[in-house]
């Protein structure tokens, strides 16, 4: 396979030494640096090349470096891939061209995004120049999207229980400029892994950025096959750095107290280790459990996923999530006639066991809290039996918005009895389309995609039964990585019969 994809590339290859979209036509500055930068890796991995191809590939992307000044992306694109291959061949003198592009990039720098900034710091580092390296490094631990706590939320405002430590998160990219290839989150912080690796692998941001690589893994693979081959390359910088493949491990799984399973890994089974251990349920009992991995011997990481599944009898049920947090407030909505504005409706907001009376609105504001960015996500809005939604038709317009943390700072320090009433400066102006489908016993919203950040959806039901209900908690999930799921915190109601007049 590579053999015939080292053949294909000298095929497509132009006269003038560049590479196009296809065979025929102009040679693309990105395409080329593209392929440059593949046979660097080929050449890093011990395959031979074509006498004369990578040569004049490097010729064609010297001369064409001067003409991408004023594109900072693509310039950088076409350096890294050079100063890669110059490493990788062992190559003299850096050419005039070479110097040029990079002293432009260096006084450009502050105005380089994350990705930039990485092949720029990789660039500095394959030319020797190890001073600027570490400055680049420290811009981009400037810049870095960093949750230190990906397992609390802002949005719970109390209600979730005290989680235990995890491990933080890092990244950079996705900054709202979808459609500028150097803006995609996973390339992005795959890159500036790289470009840690390289410069300064014992920074403190290795292990936060490799946990937030980890966590935006769907199945066996990332979003696309660039994305996913880019961070294997990023995956194997860390662990020829790290040492984890050199040494035996052995490990002991306890349950209470009691021995599970051992397992001594070998050096050539690492890749290849991975076991389940079952715990058998008469090991468990009411209350905490305590499981611990103990480490017998060697020095290397060890990596572990838990699962568990049980039943709760809690009452009422209280909010948790991963990943993903939801927070519901019911608010009465009491019309008042004004001198200017004719009606406004005036929010009431509703606690545990509170009462409305029948034929009383009551707005439904879910908060939302996604610590990543999501697709296809789902939220299932339990309806308390004596209301009923005041749209009549799924799939009526609704609309998630972005709040400020200036508006969630706001609502941690409000009063339980405030009217909550929002403000047109609470939003950052982002929404994203919710379609909502109307059933008997919820409200579902489906978003297909929903970025990093805290967004509010709002929409009214009506009070019409009377009697003693629960509001169940509303339901959140991602419909195809069913692991990243909250609930929010259930409440009870009662609907009184309002009095004839």
């Amino acid at each position: 396979m590579i053999q015939q994809g080292l053949e294909r590339l000298y095929n497509f290859q132009h006269s003038d030494g560049g590479w196009g979209w296809w065979k025929e036509g102009e040679s693309d500055h990105f395409m080329s640096a593209y392929v440059v930068w593949g046979f660097s890796l080929a050449r890093d991995a011990g395959l031979s090349l074509k006498a004369g191809v990578p040569e004049r590939a490097m010729d064609y992307l010297d001369k064409e470096l001067v003409e991408e000044e004023n594109q900072p992306d693509i310039q950088a694109w076409m350096l890294h891939a050079l100063a890669s291959h110059r490493a990788s061949a062992r190559f003299g003198a850096v050419s005039s061209n070479q110097n040029r592009a990079y002293n432009n990039l260096w006084a450009n720098r502050d105005r380089l995004n994350a990705y930039t900034r990485s092949l720029l710091a990789l660039s500095a580092h394959y030319l020797g120049q190890n001073g600027p390296a570490k400055i680049l490094i420290g811009n981009l631990e400037n810049g870095v999207k960093l949750d230190a706590k990906p397992d609390a939320s802002v949005v719970l405002r109390g209600e979730q229980p005290t989680q235990s430590e995890t491990m933080g998160t890092a990244h950079w990219g996705e900054d709202g400029i979808f459609w500028h290839w150097s803006e995609g989150g996973v390339e992005s912080t795959a890159f500036a892994l790289r470009a840690l690796m390289a410069v300064d692998p014992q920074n403190k941001l290795v292990e936060p950025v490799m946990n937030w690589l980890i966590k935006n893994r769907r199945g066996s693979q990332w979003s696309n096959t660039r994305d996913t081959a880019i961070v294997v390359l990023a995956m194997n910088d860390y662990l020829r750095r790290s040492g984890e493949l050199a040494s035996e491990s052995e490990y002991e799984i306890q349950t209470n107290g009691v021995t599970v399973a051992t397992r001594k890994i070998k050096v050539g089974e690492i890749l290849t280790a991975p076991s389940q251990h079952i715990v058998d349920r008469q090991l468990l009992r009411n209350g905490a459990n305590e499981i611990r991995i103990v480490r017998k011997s060697g020095t290397g990481s060890l990596y572990f996923a838990t699962q568990a599944k049980f039943f709760s009898l809690e009452e009422p049920l209280t909010a948790v999530g991963n990943e993903l947090f939801v927070h519901r407030q019911y608010y009465r909505l009491a019309d008042r006639p004004t001198l200017l504005k004719g009606f406004v409706s005036e929010r009431q907001p509703l606690k545990d066991r509170d009462e409305v009376r029948s034929g009383d609105r009551v707005e439904v504001v879910i908060t939302v809290e996604a610590k990543n960015n999501y697709e296809y996500l789902v939220f299932e809005d339990l309806k308390p039996a004596g209301l009923e939604a005041v749209q009549v038709r799924s799939g009526e317009m609704l609309y998630a918005r972005e709040l400020t943390s200036g508006a969630v700072e706001r609502a941690k320090v409000r009063k339980p009895d405030s009217s909550d009433q929002p403000e047109s400066n609470d939003f950052t102006g982002r929404s994203r389309w919710v379609y909502q489908e109307l059933r008997d016993r919820k409200v579902a919203l489906f978003i297909d995609k929903l970025p990093q950040g805290i967004w509010e959806i709002r929409y009214e039901l009506r009070a019409e039964v009377p009697g003693q209900f629960h509001a169940l908690p509303v339901l959140g999930l991602a419909m195809y990585a069913p692991e990243i799921r909250s609930n929010g915190q259930e409440i009870r109601l009662q609907v009184a019969d309002r009095p004839l007049e």
